[in-house]
């Protein structure tokens, strides 16, 4: 049986390398391209900055070698001239020894220009290639017991793409500022389910309770993975778990599908139980899975001057909102 993170990095279940992630991002007024790198295209994408100050992001890739290393930096180097871009983030799986060194590409920094990992570094892989009994076996007695008294209480849940359905989802994502959660603008999710949701890479499961919404969720389908990207949920009735519930029929729709992989899509380091994420990370857990460590984002600069001032920004920002 094939290892659980080699089918999750495969480049061929990687749905942010892939081209519906492209058209996504396109819809939203990026521009992309695939770059050739050994036998494979890499999605490369520009993203704003500042006014006309822009970036280059290679989400979840590249994966090549050595010399595919060497071929992609020269081609990103000439987007990056052409498109005035100040630096280039990868976050790649795995990379040959030395390369990233040699080619000068460094760690991001707790203070590096849009420090906010994309793509997490750790997160959370539940293997799919069991039966349903099985999975809730796995599952800490507390995730399992959760599912029941959702259940119980009359919570059902739903799969829906109506735009009817995000907006709420959209509200309930901003109440959830005041919890420190952040989100994006409804545009993006707009966008994300217009686009995903043509080929039906992505279905949102709504969690309800005598018609009222108090979950949901969104779920990304791509080959052999699926990733639950997104979610919001209600401050009211959360004693009647209906975020465990939601996660259980996705999982189950997930295997459905013929998906070998579920990814929980980011949980806290093992050793940072302070981390803004522990709580989120816990209630992941109980769910089953496996904690996953990848390499993180490494940073390429085309204009040192205008990487330190972002840099300079961002440490001001954090400083401010610390206080």
């Amino acid at each position: 049986m094939d290892n659980l993170l080699d089918i999750y990095t495969d480049t061929k279940n990687n749905l942010l390398q892939s081209k519906a992630w492209s058209e996504f991002h396109q819809s939203l007024g990026h521009k992309t391209w695939f770059v050739s790198c050994d036998e494979e295209a890499c999605l490369v994408i520009k993203l704003p900055l500042y006014k006309e100050k822009s970036y280059l992001y290679i989400p979840r890739g590249p994966q090549c070698s050595v010399q595919g290393w060497h071929v992609l930096s020269k081609k990103i180097k000439e987007i990056a001239r052409d498109e005035n871009c100040v630096f280039v983030r990868v976050e790649p799986y795995k990379v040959p020894n030395g390369t990233l060194a040699k080619l000068k590409f460094k760690k991001i920094g707790q203070y590096a220009p849009l420090s906010r990992q994309f793509s997490p570094m750790d997160t959370l892989l539940l293997d799919l290639r069991k039966n349903d009994d099985d999975l809730l076996a796995e599952m800490k007695p507390k995730g399992r017991y959760n599912i029941k008294v959702a259940e119980r209480k009359g919570v059902k849940v739903r799969k829906s793409n109506s735009i009817k359905d995000l907006a709420v989802f959209y509200e309930l994502s901003v109440a959830m500022k005041e919890r420190g959660f952040t989100s994006f603008d409804v545009e993006h999710y707009q966008k994300l389910l217009e686009t995903l949701g043509k080929n039906k890479n992505v279905t949102l499961f709504v969690a309800e309770h005598n018609q009222e919404i108090l979950s949901v969720i969104m779920v990304c389908f791509y080959r052999k993975n699926a990733i639950y990207l997104h979610g919001a949920s209600s401050n009211d009735k959360r004693e009647y778990m209906p975020n465990q519930l939601a996660q259980w029929v996705a999982i189950k729709e997930a295997r459905k599908r013929g998906c070998e992989v579920y990814d929980f899509w980011g949980i806290a380091p093992s050793d940072e139980i302070s981390h803004p994420w522990a709580g989120i990370t816990r209630f992941k857990k109980s769910l089953g899975g496996e904690p996953i460590h990848l390499l993180g984002a490494y940073d390429y600069t085309f204009k040192p001057v205008w990487y330190k001032m972002f840099s300079l920004i961002n440490i001001v920002r954090k400083g401010l909102f610390k206080k």
